[in-house]
This record gives C-alpha cells, structure tokens and sequence, in this order.
C-alpha cells in the first residue's frame, strides 16, 4: 500500500493527480484495489490459521500446504486476477477526471452493478466477517480452555497460546476499528434504500473512511512490538531504573527526624544568647 501513499498525498495537495496520462490512473486505482483487497484476505487467512494452529496442529501439520501454502497464494492470486482482468481487460469506455481522486470511478463499475456487489461483499464484507468472527471464537476458545489446561497441569502451555493470539488479537482489533465502521457505512449507503443516512453514509466513507486504512498499515508494527515479550521486559527496566533513581534521590534530600531535632535545639539556644 506505500505504492499508493506518495500519489495520494500529492493528490491532497495539489487536488491533481500527479502524472495525467491513462495508464497512470489505471495503474493507481489497479494497484490500491489489489493491495487493499490482498491485505484484508490475509488478516482473514490469519485469523482461520491461527485457530487452527491453536486447536488442530496436527492437521494443519499434516496438511500443510493445502491448509498454509495453498491459501496464501490465493489471497494474492484471486484479487491480482480480478482486478487486473476487469481494469484491463473489460470492454468499456473509459473516462478519466485528472482532478478526482484515482481519476474516478472504474468503469466496470458503473458499467455493471454486479461487479460492485462483488467487490463489497466478497472483497471487503466477508474478509471483515471472517476477521471479526475469528478472532472471537480464537478468543473466547482460549479462555475457556484455561480451567481444563489448569487441571492438566499445563498452565504454562496455555499462558504460551494466550500470548500467541494475544498479539494477533491485537491486530485484529486494529483492523476493525477502522472497517467496521466503513462496513456498516458501505451498507448504509450502498444497500439501505430510502434512507435520510443515504448520502452522507455514502460521502463520509468515500472522504474519510477510504484513506483510515493507513492507520492500520503505519499501527501494526507498533501492536507486534507491543507484544512481543522482549520489549515487556525491557519497558519493566526502565520504569524500575527510573523509579530506584527517584527513590534515591528522596532517599539523599530527607533527613532524619533526630538530626532536625537536634539543629532546631541549637538554633533556639544560638537566638537565646544573642537576646542575652
């Protein structure tokens, strides 16, 4: 997606594109739309992985390519082979505005309404269900499974699976506090007809909600540090170098009751024979 990044702040700051010619504009919208639809797939990918990694490691042990390899190549596969076939290859009259974002919509797109309804179902709604869905049962699975792992004495094993989809929890979060909401607004404003939110559903997603999604590429290497139990014990050394140096320097500026005591005592017996 950092193909698409330096073309889109350009287009916010000079409100044109930066190259106006039609292959520019056909390879921007061409390579966003993979890479967005790449990067939802594999999130979702993960999220199945993970629950089987977790509970079925055996099978996914002995099935590895058709349950690991085989679907990692079709997230790539299905989303290059689509978009490439229909920007380039679908037979509509193309029209470019150098001062739209991506020089517009697509036209297959509006050329043919199915095509969206793919696109936002099986692209970006079924990726997000299957994310979201994941990620709860992998959770709530974990969880349960504490009290039989406990009983088993192998409470150390599940501390290890817990911290494991911690981190992939995380991530999940990550990604849905930023498509959700454009998920419920796409529904609003693409499937919910005769409706006050139509317009505006429509337009806050198409000016807000298009460019979040770099908030979820630019945080998840932050959440993967933040996980990582390295970094835990290197933050515990530093708060506590931090805290043992405040704690001495206290300890340097207090002075002992008996020693105040005795300072006061001779300040008085010093202003008493002055006064004499």
């Amino acid at each position: 997606m950092l193909i698409d990044l330096p073309f889109r702040l350009y287009f916010f700051h000079e409100n044109e594109v930066p190259f106006q010619n039609a292959f520019f504009c056909l390879f921007w919208t061409w390579s966003d739309a993979i890479l967005t639809a790449v990067d939802l797939f594999i999130m979702a990918f993960a999220s199945i992985e993970r629950y089987i990694f977790v509970f079925r490691h055996i099978l996914l042990r002995n099935h590895h390519r058709l349950l690991n390899q085989l679907p990692m190549v079709l997230c790539f596969a299905i989303p290059t082979i689509w978009y490439t076939v229909l920007i380039f290859g679908y037979p509509c009259q193309q029209t470019f505005s150098y001062f739209t974002f991506q020089c517009g919509t697509a036209c297959y797109l509006t050329n043919t309404t199915a095509f969206n309804h793919v696109e936002n179902i099986g692209f970006f709604m079924v990726p997000l269900f299957v994310i979201v869905v994941g990620n709860g049962i992998l959770i709530f699975r974990v969880l349960m499974q504490k009290k039989n792992m406990k009983q088993r004495h192998r409470l150390s094993q599940w501390r290890n699976n817990f911290r494991m989809i911690g981190q992939l929890a995380f991530i999940g979060i990550l990604y849905m506090s930023v498509y959700v909401p454009s998920c419920i607004l796409l529904i609003f404003g693409n499937y919910v007809r005769r409706g006050r939110f139509l317009p505006w559903a429509a337009d806050i997603r198409i000016r807000y909600f298009a460019h979040l999604k770099y908030l979820v590429i630019f945080g998840c290497p932050f959440v993967v540090l933040a996980g990582q139990k390295e970094m835990h014990q290197m933050l515990k050394n530093i708060f506590s170098r931090i805290t043992r140096r405040q704690t001495a320097r206290w300890r340097t500026n207090v002075q002992p009751l008996t020693l105040l005591n005795t300072q006061n005592r001779r300040e008085n017996e010093q202003k008493n024979t002055i006064k004499d």
